[in-house]
């Protein structure tokens, strides 16, 4: 069985795998190389409210990780991908002007990218990712089902990208003054970039942000990531 590994980003509660050339690719993705396929744009804050509604939903029925769900019945399975989130948690910080300007709740914002996150929680929110795709595309029972591992990207695969899809004039790049101002979409189909530090896999940032600053801590209000 073949693996590949992804820099990706799937939300399994609004888009369907899609085939193409007969390789299934997880959709919001764009493919960088024969085995790496990038997401489009940084986890949104949609999507890190989905992680943190089913984590706490585990939790409440006694599971710590999605495999030990999906394994004791559909019906509790079910529970869970149905939910709709309402609101964040363990994001919100009095000193932060994102949570003065409710950046986190606002349905306004619920495409922008999700910031005031740890890297332990980015890393944690991939680990999770990887096994709700895996058990999605098995329940689906196609030939070309293949492993897959979400991670966080490295600096240098985060530059080739950029370099990659400008050549390919699929490159966006959104320097608003603050994310309150980034333009964002429901569907994105080319590679973007917003005005915000992102975490890779080793002690790195990728890109500049809006305050200009280099990360020193996190959480904190210009890092964000994408797996």
């Amino acid at each position: 069985m073949r693996i590949i590994l992804l820099a990706i980003i799937l939300i399994w509660t609004s888009n369907s795998v899609i085939a193409q050339d007969k390789i299934l690719v997880p959709p919001g993705t764009m493919k960088l190389q024969d085995s790496l396929y990038i997401d489009n744009a940084p986890v949104t804050n949609m999507m890190f409210l989905e992680y943190l509604t089913a984590k706490h939903s585990l939790r409440e029925r006694g599971f710590t990780k999605f495999s030990e769900l999906h394994n004791s019945s559909r019906e509790q399975f079910d529970a869970i991908i149905t939910m709709y989130p309402t609101f964040l948690k363990n994001l919100n910080q009095d000193e932060s002007i994102l949570t003065k300007r409710h950046y986190f709740e606002n349905i306004k914002f619920k495409y922008s990218p999700v910031l005031r996150i740890s890297k332990e929680q980015a890393i944690d929110f991939c680990k999770w990712r990887t096994e709700m795709v895996m058990y999605l595309w098995s329940s689906m029972k196609k030939s070309d089902i293949r492993n897959i591992k979400y991670r966080l990207p490295s600096k240098s695969e985060l530059v080739s990208a950029k370099e990659h899809f400008a050549s390919l004039d699929q490159l966006r790049i959104d320097d608003g003054r603050n994310p309150m101002k980034f333009k964002t979409d429901k569907i994105v189909t080319d590679f973007v970039i917003y005005n915000i530090s992102e975490f890779t896999d080793s002690e790195e940032f990728y890109g500049e942000n809006w305050k200009k600053s280099t990360p020193a801590i996190s959480p904190n209000d210009v890092t964000g990531f994408r797996c």
